[in-house]
């Protein structure tokens, strides 16, 4: 308990006074309010100037300025470096990332070698932050393989590896390490859904458990979209979140190579197709092209590249494909970074409008 300068009102006047004190920067916010019955205790940072006293009174004839007794709060880190300072030598603090992501009740860090042996104390550390975490994972090794996973190490915290992430209020149900999911491409996400227009096809080539597609949906409810995985699991939840989402009017879940189903059954469908598989979207190109009517349309096109490579040369690339596949590019609506995915390599967007 600490004795501090204090505003005591009636209750029913306490909300609209505690705007006018911190308007004044007279809140003592590391102190919680104190109650009675009737009243309202407010800890002060500093003993009120006759300047203060006379703009509160003027407002509120029964305030009354006192000296109170007030529970401390408990006050969480800013930030990972505050919360590990006192735990992790002063040497390594400039190591410690300066980001890390959130999936639904799961945090996932990336830590150099020198952070390891510290690596449980990051993940309280992470916890301490945000407390709505059952577990944070550090990353053990990269994307890899057809169905774009990795390894983790779970370094605080207990559960399973599945979780609820909600995004632009859509929920999506996954499993971190049986499916690819990245939440910092959000906003990317909704820049892409924003664009789809009345009554449009569109043909989610590598959807995953369905953050694109069923963003789309709830976005445009007049839209069809065709969304495919080859990835199992991934089927498996998008199947899930789709229904979880209430979307199955308007997205058709499809398990296979993107490339085969559009061979098969997608040929000409298609206003716009999204390719978020930058790793090889290359190899899918010709197929995003036969996927799209004959009257042409989007592609939604995503690579990765060196941070000095010259992005109208990696356009070029992509135009002499397209040209080869027999369509013509009539522009590049977008073309910019998306993100950075390590040191001096970056991910790709290009909206590319096709006739």
């Amino acid at each position: 308990m600490r004795k501090t300068h204090a505003l005591t009102v009636p209750k029913a006047e306490a909300e609209r006074a505690l705007r006018t004190i911190r308007g004044l920067k007279l809140t003592d916010g590391t102190l919680k309010l104190g109650r009675t019955s009737e009243i309202v205790f407010i800890p002060l940072v500093r003993e009120p100037s006759p300047e203060d006293i006379r703009n509160v009174k003027a407002q509120y004839a029964t305030a009354r300025f006192t000296q109170a007794l007030f529970e401390e709060r408990e006050m969480r880190p800013r930030n990972l470096t505050d919360s590990l300072r006192a735990k992790v030598p002063e040497s390594l603090l400039s190591s410690l990332p300066r980001s890390y992501d959130i999936i639904g009740e799961i945090g996932i860090i990336e830590l150099f070698e020198e952070l390891a042996p510290f690596s449980s104390m990051i993940g309280e550390g992470i916890m301490e932050i945000n407390p709505h975490l059952r577990l944070v994972l550090r990353k053990s090794g990269q994307v890899s393989g057809t169905f774009r996973t990795r390894e983790y190490e779970a370094i605080a915290g207990e559960g399973d590896t599945e979780t609820v992430h909600e995004e632009f209020s859509c929920l999506f149900r996954l499993d971190v390490t049986k499916v690819y999911f990245n939440p910092r491409l959000s906003n990317e996400r909704m820049r892409v859904a924003r664009q789809i227009k009345e009554s449009e096809r569109v043909l989610d080539m590598f959807a995953g458990v369905g953050p694109y597609s069923i963003l789309i949906a709830k976005t445009q409810h007049d839209s069809q979209i065709y969304s495919a995985d080859i990835n199992p699991e991934a089927f498996r939840y998008l199947k899930h979140n789709i229904l979880l989402n209430r979307v199955a009017d308007q997205v058709v879940p499809l398990l296979g190579d993107a490339g085969q189903l559009v061979e098969t059954n997608l040929r000409r469908t298609a206003n716009r197709v999204i390719m978020n598989l930058p790793s090889e979207s290359n190899k899918f190109l010709y197929a995003a092209v036969q996927a799209l009517k004959e009257e042409g349309g989007t592609i939604h096109y995503y690579t990765f590249a060196s941070r000095s490579d010259d992005l109208d040369q990696i356009k070029e690339s992509v135009r002499s494909a397209i040209e080869r596949y027999g369509s013509t590019v009539d522009s590049f609506a977008f073309s910019d970074t998306i993100k950075e995915v390590a040191p001096n390599r970056v991910q790709i967007g290009m909206d590319i409008v096709v006739r």
